[in-house]
């Protein structure tokens, strides 16, 4: 089945005629996915639980909307801050994903360039309108936003990782001191040149932990 017969099976089987967000909402529901939006700043504390428990905060921060599905949970998360032509395109977009099968993992954040691709042609053939040259000039630059959107998105991702790999998770030290702390000690929170400490620094043996905030002993960084 090619992209065109995906979309006019969506819509009939939803009995969508105008694609906007709701309407998206409602066919997300009848599939069972239930929709979480977010701000990832001041969320209630039902979502800021989800979120933690999930451990979706790296990707609460550089994502607009992505699904997520376990064997617990279907969802998508939306943030709160769009318009409604921008979560017109990122809805159509998770559909795009959900309706070509790529919810095989846990989540899907836009890190595999084909399945990107087949979402995206979904989304262009759902969203299209034949009728009206403005309409469909809004949502070329819709989904020109989403592209930039996605691409940020993994670009925060992808630096994370990197980082991940090259500094240790919760150690500091200043451009001075020779003691590594916990971003929270009392030597160091009001500090502006304090910098996070690389793995290689944590091994040289340069370095030795703070006695007011991490017991000898206790750190592991490994």
């Amino acid at each position: 089945m090619n992209t065109k017969e995906k979309v006019r099976l969506f819509k009939r089987r939803h009995k969508i005629r105008v694609v906007n967000s709701a309407t998206l909402c409602d066919a997300l529901k009848v599939q069972g996915f239930t929709i979480i939006e977010f701000n990832g700043v001041s969320d209630n504390k039902d979502v800021a639980d989800l979120i933690d428990a999930l451990q979706l905060k790296d990707y609460i921060s550089s994502e607009k909307c992505f699904a997520f599905q376990n064997d617990k949970y279907r969802l998508v998360f939306l943030h709160e801050d769009l318009n409604e032509n921008e979560r017109t395109v990122v809805l159509a977009h998770e559909e795009g994903h959900i309706w070509n099968g790529h919810l095989t993992q846990d989540c899907v954040f836009g890190t595999d360039v084909i399945q990107e691709y087949e979402a995206n042609e979904f989304a262009h053939y759902l969203l299209i309108d034949r009728t009206g040259k403005k309409k469909r000039i809004k949502i070329c630059v819709a989904m020109l936003v989403l592209f930039l959107m996605i691409g940020v998105g993994l670009g925060v991702f992808l630096k994370q990782q990197s980082d991940n790999g090259i500094y240790t998770d919760n150690l500091y030290r200043t451009d001075t001191g020779t003691k590594y702390h916990l971003r929270e000690c009392m030597y160091i929170k009001d500090k502006t040149n304090v910098y996070r400490l690389t793995r290689e620094e944590f091994e040289s043996g340069e370095y030795e932990p703070c006695g007011a905030c991490i017991p000898r002993g206790t750190t592991d960084n490994e």
